[in-house]
């Protein structure tokens, strides 16, 4: 009798999820060029496409590329001088590549962090940049629906069916929780220390979590480390003045494409309006937890730009702008990430208030 014990079989979820979601993608390309009304019978119609205004819209998408790049620029190197162009270059294209393919863009920040610390940045100076920067893009989104909203009610309400309502409330409630644990996180470090220790001792408590006070120790140092990398950017109010005006040129640029891609199409329409309609996309489409909000991002696309593009339209102008704006992010993105995992000449400086970062 065989006395070894079976092996458990290991699923390997996270495997079967990228595989899934792999498949996914593959499906609506494949469905948006190929099914009725899809590109390849736009193709065929003998519909005359713009090239300046497809070229227009693809321009746009990479301005708002280049204002990341500029915004990660001036955040960091206000507390490491030493932080170049070509830095952050690579830290914003490593944010794109990972935020697009890992699920409501959580990797892209901390490869960004990676990133930074093998460049010989503190990670308690390039966390405090990036959530600081985070913060600048949420508040900005929010404004942007806002306006959205008081300026231009009837035509939202007027695309919004009971399922996206739903969305729409949801989404708007997420960010304005997200903005107000940011805060809390960023300005008021007995309260968030609180509030931390609290499910800290829950977690230990229900024998979730081992060790309770050393994490307690752990996230103290972490979170002075982090206010006080927080005071020195706040200090710089031109800066933080500067940085929210390009921010809200950069997302204006990011939701210009599908006017672009209604132009190129022959469709002229209300600027303004497709800007209220992108941000609503943009933030109904972040509340799905796949890459990119993928499903989400074509379903509310096709329900706020339904009344301008035509069924023999919509589906060509979802996946040009998908392509555009996620699938070309994707591909150009994707050499910057591989630098990042080269060794820079500057190895990352020691932070005593952070532990080690773990590469994969």
């Amino acid at each position: 009798m065989d006395n070894k014990k079976e092996k458990k079989m290991h699923i390997p979820w996270g495997l079967l999820f990228n595989i899934t979601i792999i498949i996914l993608t593959l499906f609506l390309i494949v469905y948006f060029i190929f099914s009725e009304g899809g590109f390849r019978d736009l193709l065929n119609s003998g519909l005359q496409i713009s090239v300046v205004w497809m070229l227009t819209a693809v321009f746009v998408h990479l301005l708002n590329i280049a204002l990341d790049m500029t915004v990660i620029y001036l955040f960091v190197k206000e507390t490491n001088p030493e932080f170049s162009v070509k830095n952050a270059l690579i830290v914003s294209m490593t944010g794109q590549f990972f935020s697009a393919i890992t699920p409501s863009a959580s990797g892209g920040q901390p490869m960004q962090i990676i990133s930074m610390s093998r460049m010989g940045i503190k990670p308690s100076n390039s966390t405090s940049a990036l959530i600081q920067k985070f913060l600048v893009w949420q508040f900005t989104m929010a404004v942007y629906c806002i306006v959205a909203v008081v300026a231009r009610f009837s035509f939202i309400s007027g695309q919004l069916n009971p399922t996206m309502w739903v969305l729409s409330i949801l989404g708007f409630a997420a960010q304005v929780l997200m903005i107000v644990v940011l805060l809390l996180a960023s300005f008021c470090k007995a309260l968030t220390t609180k509030v931390v220790n609290f499910f800290l001792d829950l977690l230990g408590k229900l024998h979730i979590l081992r060790n309770v006070e050393d994490k307690k120790k752990s996230i103290d140092e972490t979170l002075t480390s982090f206010h006080e990398s927080n005071k020195q950017l706040n200090k710089n109010k031109v800066l933080l003045v500067k940085i929210y005006a390009i921010t809200a040129i950069q997302m204006t640029a990011y939701f210009l494409a599908p006017y672009c891609i209604a132009m190129a199409f022959g469709i002229y329409c209300d600027i303004f309006d497709m800007l209220c309609a992108q941000a609503y996309v943009s933030m109904v489409s972040s509340l799905i937890p796949l890459p990119g909000g993928s499903g989400a991002a074509e379903y509310s696309f096709s329900v706020f730009f339904g009344t301008y593009f035509s069924a023999q339209t919509i589906k060509s102008a979802i996946l040009l702008w998908r392509t555009i704006t996620y699938y070309g992010t994707i591909a150009i993105s994707a050499p910057f990430a591989w630098l990042r995992n080269k060794k820079s000449v500057n190895k990352a400086a020691p932070d005593p208030n952070m532990g080690e970062i773990e590469e994969n």
